[in-house]
């Protein structure tokens, strides 16, 4: 395999590509042509133009290769959600659904590792472009945003069992208490970050953090569905009676049931629309106040890590590891058990 942007975005040979077609849609189906398709850091995707009688144009998507190795071992490049996260796609996608929040549709998703060492999946092409298209207008993209505030708000009223993060079989991997799901993350974050020795005792710090004050995270009771990656190139849109709108919300591998705070977009000021069509304020409590706070920290260091060492991208994790800093001396500054 040939490697591409870092070393998790591995190419696959035109054999295999054949193969993983015959497999799903059988010896009869002709593969017309393929393209790899740019911009992927973490999974790897074609584009597969076939002779089929149902499927003539499908998106081939393959996660990293697996190491087989004890979780959270120094070799692995991979975090423990990362490592099912694409076979749960389907059911978040499921979700969306069901709650009329448009969706790929997934053909068929392939977790046995009986062909290839990766998880794979077929769905198919949707004709669109991405919300950050230098042709939609400023006009639209406002447009755009509000329904996409609209579509976050449905699906942050869809409540799990439990916090965390959803599985192939429907069943959510977390706990009943949001401060625990927020401890391991943080903690595998500061696992990784000290087998390679990036930020010296920033990482313990963090998770100490969602211990330290519990009672703080645990005020949230009710898990909702948060995509956890929603920013333009994960919006697709597509032209309807003379109109743009949202064609799909793409990319859901990485939701995962928590505080509907956690949602990144929501403590940007980016858009009016989206903040309009979501319709519902931000906790302007304290204890909302600092939550948010919290998981802009956490979020900003594992983007850090994950910039710096998992996808070789230097002067993005170099951004993200002094936001790091500067949001903990902000959180030095509250007064929470005052």
């Amino acid at each position: 395999m040939s490697t591409t942007n870092s070393g998790l975005h591995q190419t696959i040979t035109a054999e295999m590509l054949y193969k993983l077609v015959e497999n799903t849609f059988g010896t009869a189906t002709i593969v017309k042509s393929f393209a790899l398709l740019q911009g992927g850091l973490f999974n790897t995707t074609y584009r597969i133009q076939l002779e089929h009688a149902s499927y003539a144009d499908v998106i081939l998507r393959l996660a990293p290769e697996r190491v087989e190795m004890p979780l959270g071992s120094a070799g692995d490049p991979l975090f423990s959600f990362e490592c099912t996260m694409m076979s749960a796609e389907p059911v978040v996608y499921e979700y969306y659904r069901k709650a009329g929040i448009p969706a790929p549709n997934i053909i068929a998703c392939d977790d046995s590792g009986s062909i290839i060492p990766r998880t794979y999946m077929f769905m198919e092409f949707i004709p669109s472009k991405q919300l950050d298209h230098s042709s939609i207008s400023e006009a639209d993209k406002e447009r755009l945003y509000h329904q996409l505030g609209a579509y976050t708000a449905v699906m942050h009223q869809i409540e799990g069992e439990s916090f965390g993060w959803p599985q192939g079989d429907g069943t959510i991997k977390g706990s009943d208490h949001w401060s625990e799901v927020l401890h391991a993350f943080a903690g595998e974050t500061a696992l990784k970050a000290s087998q390679v020795g990036y930020m010296p005792g920033v990482g313990e710090a963090i998770a100490d953090m969602f211990i330290t004050n519990k009672d703080l995270f645990d005020q949230v009771t009710v898990p909702v569905l948060v995509h956890n990656d929603l920013w333009e190139a994960n919006v697709l849109v597509h032209e309807e009676n003379g109109q743009l709108n949202i064609a799909a919300i793409i990319d859901g591998d990485r939701s995962m049931f928590a505080d509907r705070q956690f949602e990144a977009i929501l403590s940007t000021e980016s858009s009016a629309g989206f903040h309009e069509g979501y319709g519902q304020s931000q906790n302007m409590t304290d204890e909302g106040q600092a939550r948010l706070l919290a998981y802009r920290i956490l979020s900003s260091f594992f983007n850090a890590y994950v910039h710096e060492h998992q996808v070789d991208q230097p002067e993005a994790g170099q951004k993200y590891r002094e936001r790091t800093l500067d949001l903990l001396e902000e959180w030095k500054g509250l007064k929470l058990n005052e």
